[in-house]
């Protein structure tokens, strides 16, 4: 039986690891078997060898020369996207507003089945890329205009659903929800031991971030949290996993620096507790991943997170708590009840165990063949 072909698209790849990288990377991997599976992104300074090290049958791009936030988006050129285009059956488009994105959704429209994820709130998330708040108004009719030619637009739930369609946004909507990979991200003793004493960190209390470093993420209130916090505990630790624009201003006593690492699972088991004080977020994949691996979290109420972190299975903060003074009382609080906060984080894993990467990839295996 001949395979359906199906293109990825994405205008961020290796060697960023964000939230839409590693979704792909979990798609392929439970997908390959199924479908002949292309990509085509920028080609990113330092991304080859992880490529290859993955064996992926990748399509490049140039990029522009100019960057946003801390990346150089794919520079679209028409011949190499229709000769992708014209080879796939399906076209699987997961940055649909990034300028790849977008050149593509145009290429394929009327021609393939056109395919999309709503993994962020584009006329929200550029704002903070460009340090603009104003552009978001400039942008909704554009954004409108580009994901309204995708024939379906998967969503993690409904309320991701409703956002899109308030901005007129006319397409067909399937609820594809997401979650954490449950085989790798889980808790495991003898490796929180073993990371502690790796990073010298051994009978510390760690608080813990795992992702792109970038304004939306709210970094440096996560650091100024910290350091407030430290000053009645000189002995805890800031573990900060990933890399970005933002990774300038974590520093300072006591906070460690990873940059990107390729097995986060490892270090999110030495943490105590996981804070996300992001801005915007669609289903926050880090945090899910922090919740399987049973590590208690803080978190600001965006996106889809109050769907599955409530006050019976975390810290949740509004918008106006989202200030040190805040932040810092509230890793307080889960540094004085270990027990309640350990209590807590096995309720919200019971919560979203309840969905794997099988029931996402048979989602998705299903609307391809459709």
């Amino acid at each position: 039986m001949v395979k359906k072909k199906v293109l990825f698209v994405s205008d961020t790849f290796y060697p960023r690891v964000d939230g839409i990288v590693r979704f792909m990377d979990e798609t392929y991997n439970h997908l390959k078997n199924d479908f002949d599976i292309k990509f085509l992104v920028p080609r990113l300074e330092g991304g080859e060898e992880m490529i290859a090290s993955r064996k992926l049958n990748v399509i490049y791009t140039p990029t522009f020369k100019f960057t946003i936030a801390e990346f150089k988006p794919g520079r679209p050129k028409s011949k190499t996207i229709n000769d992708a285009v014209d080879w796939a059956d399906v076209v699987f488009v997961n940055t649909p507003g990034g300028p790849l994105g977008a050149s593509v959704i145009y290429s394929a429209s009327g021609k393939k089945k056109l395919i999309g994820y709503a993994h962020t709130i584009d006329w929200e998330l550029f704002p903070f890329a460009i340090g603009r708040k104003s552009v978001g108004r400039i942008l909704k009719p554009l954004f409108r205009r580009i994901y309204s030619k995708l024939d379906i637009i998967l969503a993690p739930d409904k309320s991701i659903v409703a956002k899109y369609k308030k901005v007129g946004i006319k397409s067909k909507f399937k609820i594809v929800p997401l979650n954490a990979d449950q085989t790798r991200f889980k808790e495991n003793l003898f490796d929180r031991l073993r990371v502690r004493k790796e990073l010298g960190i051994t009978g510390t209390f760690v608080v813990g971030f795992h992702g792109r470093l970038s304004k939306e993420k709210n970094i440096r209130l996560l650091v100024d949290s910290f350091k407030q916090f430290r000053k009645n505990h000189p002995k805890s630790t800031l573990l900060v996993l990933g890399d970005g624009p933002e990774r300038d201003n974590v520093k300072g006593d006591g906070v460690i620096s990873t940059g990107f690492v390729s097995d986060p699972e490892k270090y999110l088991r030495a943490m105590d507790v996981y804070v996300l004080l992001s801005k915007t977020e669609t289903s926050a994949l880090s945090l899910m991943e922090a919740i399987s691996t049973g590590v208690p979290v803080i978190t600001s109420n965006v996106g889809l997170i109050p769907t599955y972190v409530t006050d019976h299975r975390g810290i949740v903060l509004k918008k106006s708590q989202l200030k040190k003074g805040y932040v810092a009382k509230a890793i307080e609080m889960v540094y004085e009840s270990p027990v309640k906060s350990k209590l807590k984080a096995v309720g919200a894993k019971l919560f979203t165990d309840s969905r794997n990467w099988n029931d996402i990839a048979n989602d998705l295996k299903r609307t391809f063949e459709d």
